[in-house]
This record gives C-alpha cells, structure tokens and sequence, in this order.
C-alpha cells in the first residue's frame, strides 16, 4: 500500500506544479483536514486548520492570491509511518501578483495522510527533519 499512496503524493504535486489545481480535489477526502498551524512565523494569516474542500480552496485562495506564479521541486516523498507519506520540497519560489519580485521559502516538508486513496490530513511543517519526525522517519 506504501508504492501506492507515494504514487498518489506525487500525483497530486505534479498537479499542482502543472497549475491544474482543480484535478488535485480528486486525490482529497470530502473531509479532509488540512492544517497550515506550523506555518504561524512564516505565514501567519494562513496558520489555521481548514476543513473538507472548500476550506482547502479557501487557503489556496489566500495563499495564490499574493503570487503571479510559483514553482518548486519534489526532492523526496517517501512513506512514514502507518497511512502517512512525506514530501520533501525545495526550491520553492513564487513572483508577486503586482510587484513580480521574486521570494523564495526555505525547504521545507509536508506530511500527508491517506486512507481509502484518499489524503485525509496534510499538515506542513517549516523544514525537512520536523515533516520526517512527524511521519516516524529519520534524515
């Protein structure tokens, strides 16, 4: 089951770096759990746990709403304990909606959980070690 659901992350990734934002609700839960909390010093207007679909559209509106593009690079994603998978992600950068100055975020992970093919929780956290502790995994 491990193959299978580290395949499901990387498809829903992939969706998202390919700007199809709307196929990514295929790989979520109805009620799935997603919680930015860890991101209060980074992004403090999004650290909260938002709830089934339309509280995830709610925080990539928030979030995509300050940015023209983004990209970034899949650098791991592997599983963890029980029905969990991490992602590891660097090379994050994103371009202003009206200023087009380019950020960048530091490396960073996500821990996702999946049941029944479904993610049911996706929570992020500010670097790699956190996500891997998180999900049961050492560096």
């Amino acid at each position: 089951m491990s193959e299978k659901n580290i395949e499901l992350v990387r498809d829903l990734l992939e969706a998202f770096q390919q700007r199809d934002h709307e196929r990514a609700f295929d790989f979520y839960d109805p009620d799935i759990e997603w919680d930015a909390t860890t991101a209060r010093e980074s992004s403090p207007d999004l650290a909260d746990v938002y709830r089934g679909h339309e509280g995830v559209r709610t925080y990539w509106r928030r979030w995509l709403s300050a940015w023209r593009d983004l990209e970034f690079e899949i650098q791991d994603v592997r599983a963890g304990e029980g029905d969990e998978v991490v992602a590891v992600i660097r090379n994050q950068r994103q371009w202003g909606r009206q200023t087009g100055i380019v950020t960048e975020i530091p490396p960073y992970g996500l821990v996702f959980t999946i049941r029944g093919g479904k993610v049911v929780r996706w929570r992020i956290y500010a670097d790699h070690a956190s996500a891997l502790e998180a999900a049961g995994l050492e560096e």
